[in-house]
């Protein structure tokens, strides 16, 4: 079996585990077993080939009529044709990769990788605007399936490059800002190339907004590659290549609102979180985040009590096997993640924990809870040094 064919049934696995009650799980243990495969899962050598070659390229010209409506700067780049099979962000990659043995299903499998191992950082950057990383995983485990903002972001830290992500100036947009945008790996990678992608369209503007009720909507991805010439230019006068500002992973924490592809032209398509996300930037002004934030927590009620429902319908078709296995297993998760949090976010955790279990409780609940952290205190005091006691006095 060589190595596409061994990616492909690695995917085709991942697949059904998605079809299981208890798929986080079963994917998970399978991205834990791949992972241990070092004859499979060495990084990514990425050199990017970014000249269009007419004997290999073809020019998509619907996507070069987007690609018009687009900032000044790329209008000398060329979009190049790839498949629109749910596949098309991947595709746009392997196109600007000099890779043969390349394929969409290991790229696939590798940002699923990337999204279970670093989970907790993805949930807590983006799960409380663009929903859980667990079921945007259970969505991605299948083939031709759409990619979108969450892939976009792991595809950074697979290839270890700078994804500038082109959106077409239609429909004006507060947070066009932020689709016009450069995507980084998460530090302390560090980038080794710069890609352009676009956000476009199979069809035209006209038909495209005929089939969406009037509104235009991306649902296709396409590559944007320079002329011989005109990268000749460039690389010989040094000129930088993005002038957008940088999204900043860690250090940059002002929420946006950023948009989500609404795909179509696939009868395997989904939609997966129809209008909104959010994403670090430094871009937007605080006026535009206030009027945008009732909306976007009305989004988020109604997601996350559609995801309620589905996970309390899962559990009420499970076994008792099946039952005690994810409690286990979800034991272990949590356990794994707490041995790796910063003192901070364990002091943030149990903050929060405490206030729920505080909004939760009844009066007699609250009695007794402060009854018995009246007679801990006593004991501490009882117990304590005189040091300890003048230290405590002084808090006070």
């Amino acid at each position: 079996m060589n190595r596409c064919q061994k990616f492909a049934r690695l995917l085709q696995l991942l697949g059904q585990c998605s079809e299981s009650i208890v798929y986080y799980d079963e994917i998970a243990s399978v991205v834990q077993r791949i992972r241990q495969i070092e004859s499979i899962m060495a990084p990514i050598q990425f050199h990017s080939n970014q000249v269009f070659d007419e004997t290999k390229h073809i020019v998509d010209p619907i996507a070069k009529k987007y690609l018009e409506k687009a900032t000044n700067d790329v209008h000398h780049l060329i979009p190049g044709k790839v498949a629109d099979d749910g596949n098309c962000l991947y595709h746009s990659i392997l196109l600007l990769m000099n890779n043969p043995t390349m394929t969409t299903d290991e790229l696939r499998v590798r940002t699923i990788i990337e999204l279970m191992t670093n989970e907790a950082y993805y949930d807590s950057m983006y799960s409380q605007f663009i929903g859980s990383v667990a079921f945007i995983i259970k969505a991605m485990c299948r083939n031709n399936t759409f990619s979108e903002l969450y892939e976009i972001s792991a595809l950074c830290n697979v290839l270890k490059c700078n994804i500038r992500s082109i959106y077409p100036k239609i429909d004006f947009r507060e947070d066009m800002t932020i689709l016009n945008n450069v995507f980084t790996p998460a530090p302390p990678a560090i980038a080794n190339r710069n890609i352009e992608i676009l956000w476009s369209h199979v069809l035209n503007e006209t038909a495209a907004r005929a089939a969406n009720n009037g509104e235009w909507s991306p649902n296709h991805f396409v590559p944007l590659l320079s002329s011989a010439m005109n990268y000749t230019s460039e690389y010989e006068n040094k000129s930088p290549t993005f002038p957008t500002p940088e999204k900043k992973t860690f250090n940059n924490n002002t929420p946006t609102r950023i948009r989500s592809p609404e795909f179509e032209c696939s009868p395997s398509s989904r939609r997966r979180i129809d209008n909104m996300g959010m994403y670090s930037t430094q871009s937007i002004s605080s006026s535009v985040l206030q009027q945008s934030q009732s909306d976007i927590e009305e989004q988020r009620r109604v997601r996350l009590d559609a995801q309620k429902e589905r996970a309390r319908s899962s559990r009420m078709n499970e076994t008792a096997e099946h039952r005690q296995i994810r409690l286990e297993k979800q034991k272990h998760r949590d356990q794994s993640r707490r041995s790796n949090e910063t003192e901070e976010h364990r002091q943030l955790r149990l903050e929060k924990q405490k206030t729920r279990n505080q909004s939760n409780e009844t009066i007699e609940q609250r009695q007794i809870r402060l009854g018995k952290q009246k007679t801990r205190n006593q004991s501490n005091r009882s117990n304590e040094t005189e040091q300890q006691r003048q230290i405590r006095l002084e808090k006070q």
